[in-house]
């Protein structure tokens, strides 16, 4: 009989890096496993969530609620299976046994991150094991969890990003973007470092006049207030991959100022669409960019300086181009696929 996983997500309004991977994993996994498992999920999301999922909850109630508790609620709600799987630590345990999938931890370090329910690190510690991304995220998970059990199995490259073609002049014009530009993709909370870019980019504005920043993300007063007045910024929301991906491969150079990432996909994604990339020497970003990414400090200047080298040398921009692009194509979503099912099988033979 074909072993049964069952697959616990939180549903969002607003999908990121997070959701971006549980949608590819899951994909992939089906894919892969064939006629071998047997796999089914349940989204969860709070009762005033608008949007169509499997479970409603009041979320703060069950964050508040004791483990016990906690427990008694998964177990409610899901059903039976071999093996459970919670793609995050916010929605409820269920049976045992169980694999839990945690990228990093950011609300134990940042504020504006969210705060994690009271039974989030107990239940990571009852659990099976953890699957992170990183070799950071696993060190953070060993500190801030006391979990022992950890698989490290990074992220995969989507195909939008694989060669794609840079977006036509037309195409870039409907973004509000000429001429030669800087992109960067991702949320806008502290540790996206947002300040130190709009430092860097009072900096450079005036050294090279014929370049635009161009920042992509949803909708955020946080980000609109620390760019809207600075000269040559675009700010076109959210956009679809494909359209991320053909902005980064015509972009003269890919910014990732963040100081703290499980991973860190717009590096990844910028690598491969062939941007020279310039990250923060913080987090998982020097684990994933390797050498071939411009890796600064998380400062203004650390970011204006890199920024500044791949801008006024192209041949600073080509040395890091290509061995960008091929590190990034040794990241596959098959492979991560793979890594998972033999977590679980580990688990299920154990």
């Amino acid at each position: 009989m074909s072993p049964s996983v069952h697959w616990a997500s939180l549903a969002t309004s607003s999908p990121m890096g997070q959701q971006h991977y549980e949608s590819k994993i899951q994909e992939a996994m089906r894919r892969l496993a064939s006629d071998g498992w047997h796999f089914a999920g349940t989204t969860v999301a709070s009762l005033r969530a608008e949007m169509n999922v499997d479970v409603r909850l009041p979320m703060r109630l069950v964050s508040r609620a004791p483990a016990g508790v906690a427990a008694l609620a998964g177990r409610a709600l899901y059903p039976r299976a071999d093996l459970m799987h919670r793609f995050d630590l916010r929605v409820p345990p269920g049976r045992l046994p169980e694999v839990v999938t945690v990228h990093d931890l950011p609300p134990a370090r940042f504020a504006d991150e969210g705060s994690l329910p009271r039974f989030a690190i107990r239940s990571a510690r009852r659990a099976a094991g953890v699957i992170c991304p990183s070799r950071f995220a696993e060190e953070e998970i060993r500190q801030l969890c006391g979990v022992e059990r950890i698989w490290v199995i990074p992220y995969g490259l989507s195909e939008e990003f694989r060669r794609p073609s840079p977006l036509a002049e037309a195409e870039l014009a409907g973004l509000g973007v000429t001429g030669r530009y800087v992109v960067h993709a991702a949320g806008a909370t502290t540790r996206k470092n947002l300040a130190a870019l709009a430092d860097a980019w009072r900096m450079l504005a005036s050294r090279h006049p014929d370049v635009m920043l161009v920042l992509c993300g949803p909708p955020d007063r946080r980000r609109t207030d620390l760019f809207s007045a600075l000269p040559r910024v675009a700010m076109p929301g959210r956009l679809p991959p494909l359209t991320v991906a053909g902005l980064m491969a015509g972009a003269a150079a890919v910014a990732v100022p963040s100081t703290y990432e499980g991973f860190g996909l717009p590096a990844l994604e910028g690598m491969a669409a062939g941007a020279p990339v310039v990250a923060a020497r913080a987090g998982a970003l020097p684990e994933v960019c390797g050498e071939a990414a411009r890796l600064v400090e998380p400062t203004g200047e650390g970011l204006a300086e890199g920024l500044d080298d791949v801008l006024s040398d192209p041949d600073e921009a080509d040395r890091l181009a290509a061995p960008g692009r091929e590190r990034a194509m040794a990241f596959d979503w098959a492979t991560a696929a793979r890594a998972h099912l033999q977590v679980y099988q580990e688990i299920l033979g154990s």
